[in-house]
């Protein structure tokens, strides 16, 4: 596809301040809408963290509003809401075969608003996967390097999503005071997890956020 993207207005403001981003997710529901034939069923459990001094707590973001992310083949970023998750925060939803889509799931803590997302390859008939603050980090830096012309969407492969989501979870446990509320913090992780993994291409190196 072409290396020339329109910059794009991206649903979740906890991304770069640059832009926001949007996603993919349903609540016992089911949409679709890729440039495939074939369905992935995609299903997982959406957790937001609670403030407890550390953030350590993790509560299922029940009832939260679900919206899928997809490009279209001129590499715009397509939405839509597409459901919502139920009291235990669980989500499934249907999508064409496709590169990757990113899933959102927007809701509310006794923190206040938040919201958690994750990247899937949508290529077989059967996907599951939980969302939590370091997919969220994963997700916000595989679409800002898209974003920003870095990688393409095809690039974006389980592998270097697998990077990006251990990069994540190695940030949050080296930075006690990480606060998934804070914007700032946000976008000091994803810069950190983008520049130790290459934008996913690499595991990030041992020790690399100490």
């Amino acid at each position: 596809m072409s290396s020339k993207r329109r910059t794009q207005s991206l649903l979740v403001t906890v991304t770069l301040s640059s832009f926001a981003l949007a996603l993919l997710v349903a609540g016992c529901s089911s949409n679709g809408g890729g440039v495939g034939g074939a369905l992935s069923r995609v299903l997982g459990q959406a957790f937001a963290t609670e403030t407890d001094g550390d953030q350590k707590n993790t509560v299922p973001l029940a009832d939260g509003t679900v919206i899928l992310l997809q490009y279209d083949e001129e590499g715009n970023l397509q939405e839509a809401v597409v459901g919502t998750t139920d009291a235990n925060g669980n989500f499934v939803v249907n999508v064409e075969a496709q590169p990757v889509v990113a899933i959102v799931v927007q809701g509310m803590t006794n923190d206040g608003d938040v919201k958690i997302s994750g990247l899937y390859n949508p290529d077989e008939p059967t996907i599951e996967k939980d969302l939590d603050p370091a997919t969220s980090i994963a997700c916000i830096a595989g679409i800002s390097a898209i974003n920003d012309g870095a990688i393409t969407e095809e690039q974006l492969n389980e592998r270097r999503i697998q990077n990006l989501e251990d990069a994540a979870a190695e940030y949050i446990v080296a930075n006690p005071e990480f606060d998934f509320y804070d914007q700032l913090d946000v976008d000091a992780a994803v810069a950190a997890v983008r520049s130790a993994t290459d934008d996913g291409a690499n595991p990030a190196a041992p020790g690399a956020f100490t």
